[in-house]
C-alpha cells in the first residue's frame, strides 16, 4: 500500500476494510456523523497492480475530502440523482489525480523527459488512465497549450 496515502487515512481517522464486493464494485467510501469514516476495498485489489490500487485508494480518499455525504451505489429514479453521483465521482477523481500527480511535479517530470503517458504512469506509479485524466484538468491544459 502507498505509505503516503495510508498516512492521510490514519490522520483522518478513516478505517480501511477488505470486503468481498461483486464486480464491478471495487471500493466504497462511507461516512456517518456517529461513526468513523470507512473505505471498503475489494479483496482482489490486494493482489493487483500497485498503480491501480493507488489510484483506487486515492479516489476513495478523495471522497472523504470532497463529499458532503456518502455516495454508496444505489438505484436511481431521477436523472438529477445520477448527476449528483457523477459530480461526486468527478470531484473525488480530480482530488486523487491532483494529489497523486501534483502540478509542479508533473512539470518536473516533463522537463526530465518523461513525456509519454506510460513513462508518466511509471514515474508517478499511477495508471495511464489517471495520467490522461490529469492532463485533461484545467491547470494542465493551460500549462500544455502555452507557446
Amino acid at each position: 500500500m502507498s505509505l503516503e496515502l495510508l498516512g492521510l487515512i490514519d490522520k483522518e481517522g478513516i478505517t480501511v476494510e477488505w470486503w468481498d464486493f461483486s464486480p464491478p464494485l471495487e471500493a466504497v467510501y462511507w461516512s456517518s456523523p456517529a461513526l468513523p469514516p470507512i473505505i471498503g476495498l475489494s479483496r482482489h485489489l490486494k493482489h493487483g497492480a500497485s498503480a491501480y490500487f493507488r489510484c483506487v485508494l486515492a479516489e476513495e480518499l478523495g471522497h472523504h475530502y470532497t463529499s458532503t455525504n456518502n455516495a454508496i451505489p444505489q438505484t436511481f429514479f431521477h436523472y438529477r440523482d445520477r448527476l449528483d453521483v457523477s459530480r461526486a465521482e468527478y470531484r473525488a477523481l480530480k482530488w486523487a489525480a491532483m494529489y497523486l500527480m501534483p502540478y509542479a511535479e508533473v512539470l518536473c517530470a516533463l522537463k526530465a523527459g518523461h513525456v509519454e503517458r506510460w513513462q508518466l504512469a511509471g514515474y508517478f506509479n499511477v495508471t495511464e488512465e489517471m495520467v490522461d485524466f490529469r492532463f485533461n484538468l484545467s491547470d494542465m491544459l493551460v500549462c500544455c497549450t502555452r507557446s
